[in-house]
């Protein structure tokens, strides 16, 4: 009954916040025919409509709160990741890519940040210092990295390079390996292990390492027990 009379006496406004529960394409709500086109654009009006999905009254509001919300609690909880993926934040839904531009974060690549929110050390300033240093003193041979966010973060910023699992090499030390077997393989046309080792002046282990990045890289291929370039491959 109430159903009834609101279709008979409520303005288009009402009678569509009533109707829409759930995020609704326009064309499906016109083909309901609860209002003639006029009707339809005036109530239209009164609710959000993005990207031709007409939203329940303060669900747009009410969805970028929630996302707002966890999103800054991420970032209080780790700087060095302060974001997360949008199928974490949306649901699977086909109205979920054109809210998005509409709740007030930032989209980069599959992630989703409050806007103006970079990843940062916080209170791993120190670490990281320490880290650094015994990267340096390292050089070519990889160093033990426990915590992966703060390792992810070093290398977007330039600092190391991870290889194998859980270890990593400064990013100078790093180059000058690239550089000697660039040179080599320049010379020879190819590389072994043992040769790369004792150019780099380190441990086999570590050379190995090394040359499984440059392969996953890209930059070299295992042809037998030797490396050679890959096409394209700057001599």
């Amino acid at each position: 009954p109430e159903r009834l009379e609101l279709l008979e006496d409520g303005d288009p406004v009402s009678i569509l916040r009533a109707a829409v529960r759930e995020p609704v394409r326009v064309e499906e709500l016109a083909g309901r025919g609860l209002l003639g086109p006029e009707e339809l654009r005036r109530g239209l009006a009164g609710l959000d409509t993005v990207g031709g999905w007409v939203f329940p009254a303060g669900r747009l509001d009410e969805l970028a709160e929630g996302v707002r919300a966890r999103l800054a609690s991420r970032a209080e909880r780790a700087p060095l990741d302060p974001g997360l993926p949008l199928a974490e934040l949306l649901p699977p839904a086909p109205w979920a890519a054109v809210a998005l531009p509409h709740l007030g974060v930032e989209r980069r690549g599959v992630k989703a940040y409050l806007p103006g929110v970079a990843a940062s050390l916080g209170a791993r300033e120190a670490e990281a210092a320490r880290l650094g240093q015994e990267l340096d003193e390292a050089g070519a041979d990889p160093v033990p990295v426990a915590n992966r966010e703060l390792a992810a973060y070093l290398e977007a910023q330039g600092s190391l390079v991870r290889v194998g699992d859980g270890l990593a090499v400064g990013s100078k030390a790093f180059e000058e390996a690239r550089r000697l077997l660039l040179e080599e393989c320049g010379r020879e046309g190819r590389i072994t292990l043992a040769r790369f080792r004792d150019l780099i002046g380190s441990s086999r282990r570590s050379a190995q390492l090394l040359l499984e990045r440059f392969d996953a890289d890209g930059l070299t291929r295992r042809v037998g027990d030797e490396r050679v370039l890959r096409r394209g491959a700057r001599p």
